[in-house]
């Protein structure tokens, strides 16, 4: 059970340090409209698109390697180096200046703030983990690593709800925050705000460079 959080853990991290989702969640919370409600609103859309990917990855992945619990595995170094591969990929795309989803989302929801309803952003939630292409192809692997743990039932259990809550903590620990402190949040809310719209692309690139690199690393380490 130690071994298996170890290896989701980082990448669970990895996951979870989205400019993207995060800047969708901040510019909402620091809308003037009901803001607190559609905060939860986007967490919401968040987290059912990564529900639903999780159930198709853990489909496509026990199919894979049904009964695989060894420590080294083609198939699982073949994954790690398509993972890696895919994070290099968004690195050159955020190097060469194209827009990223972070940027192409966060204009179309600001243009959109004043005048939608509230249950609209379950769908900006939704679409944003859903271009959020760094966060999913980072939890895959950890899927990888869970359903081949040679672990029982519940270890497995609480390592994909630990992988599941932190990937969503863009999402979740901003609303958490402003719901129990209340304005006393504000000063930070907006200095992270600013802070993740102006460093967005670099964040980006650091976490992809980082995570291509370690991802090799695993499928060096998984080759037979």
């Amino acid at each position: 059970m130690t071994a298996l959080v170890a290896s989701v853990v980082p990448l669970a991290i990895g996951a979870a340090i989205s400019p993207t989702l995060l800047a969708l969640q901040l510019l909402v919370l620091t809308g003037r409209k009901r803001p607190l409600a559609r905060a939860w609103a986007l967490a919401a859309g968040a987290a059912l698109v990564l529900a639903a990917f999780s159930v198709l990855g853990l489909t496509v992945l026990g199919h894979l390697h049904p009964a695989e619990h060894g420590r080294h595995s083609l198939r699982g170094a073949v994954l790690m180096f398509i993972a890696a591969a895919l994070m290099a990929a968004l690195a050159v795309r955020s190097l060469l200046k194209r827009p990223t989803p972070a940027e192409h989302q966060k204009s179309r929801t600001a243009g959109r703030l004043d005048s939608a309803p509230t249950g609209w952003f379950v769908g900006v939630g939704a679409l944003g983990m859903v271009v959020n292409f760094s966060t999913l192809v980072l939890f895959l692997p950890a899927l990888h690593e869970i359903t081949r743990a040679p672990v029982g039932l519940v270890g497995r259990g609480a390592s994909f709800a630990l992988l599941f809550v932190i990937t969503l903590l863009p999402v979740l620990a901003p609303v958490v925050v402003v719901s129990v402190a209340g304005e006393r949040a504000a000063p930070a809310l907006n200095a992270t705000h600013g802070f993740v719209t102006r460093h967005a692309r670099q964040i980006g690139i650091v976490i992809e460079v980082v995570f291509a690199v370690y991802l090799v690393i695993k499928g060096v380490a998984e080759l037979p």
